[in-house]
């Protein structure tokens, strides 16, 4: 009776391991295929197939009937913004300059870098700087004017408001400054009547530059 007793155990036991090995064989079996698609495999980019980035467009062409003139000069850099935004949607191109007349000042100017004046004026523009016009001709042709002070102390506070932005302006002596529009406008453009609806003191026709077809 004892030795029947032990060969159902020794036949229970053996069953119990045999049952064993083969589950855990068969979950070792499963856990690295599952464990491999739980995680994508990762992909290179090959950068000789990377969109290319986008060119910067180019200035339209000036029609060979296009009419060209200058207004002002305005007193300051606030008016000459008021006139440019008027004449924008009579105009194909609106450009501010900055003249200094005889007399005593200061003048804050970033001096052109290998960024163009325009890319250097968006940049300020985002910074959230105003009061400021591209360097269009002179020995700072490029760069960009950021206001004219009657005093050294009033071009100091502009120069360590623009430092703070991370620009390095610098100022200079100069004349009085006054802002004048030149405009590209469609054959047909009336500047005697615009000279009065932007209050301009002078409105001159002039040469378009690079006219062309």
């Amino acid at each position: 009776m004892i030795v029947r007793l032990l060969l159902v155990v020794l036949v229970m036991l053996n069953l119990s391991a045999a049952a064993w090995w083969l589950f855990h064989r068969d979950h070792a079996l499963l856990s690295p295929a599952t464990t491999t698609n739980a995680v994508p495999a990762l992909k290179l980019v090959d950068a000789t197939h990377a969109p290319p980035a986008a060119a910067e467009a180019p200035a339209p062409a000036i029609p060979a009937d296009a009419v060209c003139a200058s207004f002002g000069p305005f007193a300051d850099a606030a008016a000459a913004e008021q006139a440019k935004q008027q004449l924008r949607p009579q105009a194909m191109r609106v450009d501010a300059r900055q003249v200094a007349q005889a007399g005593h000042g200061y003048d804050v100017v970033l001096a052109a870098t290998d960024t163009t004046g325009s890319a250097m004026f968006e940049r300020l523009k985002t910074a959230g700087i105003k009061d400021m016009f591209v360097i269009r001709d002179g020995a700072d042709a490029g760069g960009v004017a950021l206001g004219h002070f009657g005093s050294q102390e009033g071009a100091q506070r502009r120069l360590a408001e623009l430092q703070g932005k991370g620009f390095q302006p610098r100022i200079r002596p100069s004349g009085q400054a006054t802002f004048w529009l030149d405009v590209v406008a469609a054959n047909g453009f009336d500047s005697a009547t615009v000279r009065t609806a932007v209050h301009a003191p002078r409105g001159e026709r002039v040469s378009c530059p690079a006219a062309s077809g």
